[in-house]
């Protein structure tokens, strides 16, 4: 019996009237409110309960020449596309999120903020999810970092979730900590020697991490702790994540955006690389075991 549903998504890069695909077309702004109005078109036919949007919603930040109009107007278009789905929608930000001139975060905040922060944890089925802002940074900066105010925030809930019996689930942009395979700092949070001090502590109730930002699909464990990166909407292999929760598992699943035409030209960019961006079967379809299977 499946006790409920919800949905991951992130890096739908939304700009209006964009200029050009970046990164070469493998980025498809120029389609991206299609991707976007497509996405919440299977979102609502998959009916979860909630959705989590993982950050890099626009493409503010100094990344792709967006001027502070049209991140406005990007910011305006998302939010009125986030009511279009038929679920409460969650969301935390991006590097690409902030604003592209000033680096500042106040434009997103008051549209997406929950009581104008960045972060959220509420509680679905006694299942704690925690959403953290990593992007507690001045400008756009590929890296995130959490401050010593939100981990401790964090450790609180996490410390609530341990009291009340409560698995969780966390979601971050950046990586909170780095893999075998993702090193560098511009895949991770700065300060995820931290993170993972304040997190290790309660990794039996931990489910599992949810991230965006490389744009690929990858699943590893890192200190005993699930970590899984969802590829972007906005370039292929353009997938969202389906979750369903059991009493005994849950069920990750990958979907792609049906918008063929734009998935084509950016399958097509570079050929020899769209198989290190769709990852293993492995990385797509899994299941979790839940406390009560062990």
């Amino acid at each position: 019996m499946i006790l409920f549903k919800f949905a991951f998504i992130t890096d739908t890069h939304l700009y209006l009237n964009a200029p050009r695909n970046f990164a070469g077309g493998l980025q498809q702004q120029k389609n991206s409110l299609a991707l976007y109005e497509k996405l919440v078109e299977q979102l609502n036919a998959f009916e979860p309960a909630f959705v989590i949007h993982g950050g890099d919603i626009v493409c503010g930040g100094n990344s792709f020449e967006m001027s502070a109009e049209a991140y406005e107007a990007a910011l305006d278009s998302a939010e009125q596309l986030g009511k279009r789905i038929n679920a409460p929608c969650y969301y935390i930000p991006g590097n690409h999120d902030l604003h592209p001139e000033t680096g500042s975060k106040d434009a997103y905040l008051a549209r997406f903020g929950i009581n104008g922060m960045g972060s959220l944890s509420f509680v679905h089925e006694n299942i704690r999810f925690i959403l953290l802002d990593s992007q507690e940074v001045p400008e756009d900066l590929t890296h995130g970092y959490i401050s010593t105010n939100q981990l401790a925030w964090a450790e609180r809930e996490l410390k609530r979730a341990r009291d009340y019996d409560q698995e969780v689930f966390i979601f971050s942009h950046q990586l909170p900590f780095p893999s075998v395979e993702f090193q560098g700092i511009g895949s991770r949070v700065a300060n995820s020697a931290e993170v993972l001090e304040i997190i290790s502590p309660f990794d039996e109730q931990i489910l599992a991490f949810f991230c965006g930002h490389l744009h690929l699909n990858r699943v590893f464990r890192e200190q005993g702790m699930l970590c899984i990166i969802s590829a972007g909407v906005i370039c292929y292999p353009m997938m969202w994540r389906q979750v369903l929760v059991y009493p005994d598992r849950v069920d990750v699943r990958c979907e792609t955006v049906d918008l063929p035409e734009a998935l084509s030209e950016s399958e097509a960019v570079q050929p020899d690389n769209n198989l290190y961006l769709l990852g293993r079967e492995r990385d797509l379809n899994f299941s979790i075991p839940r406390r009560d299977s062990l």
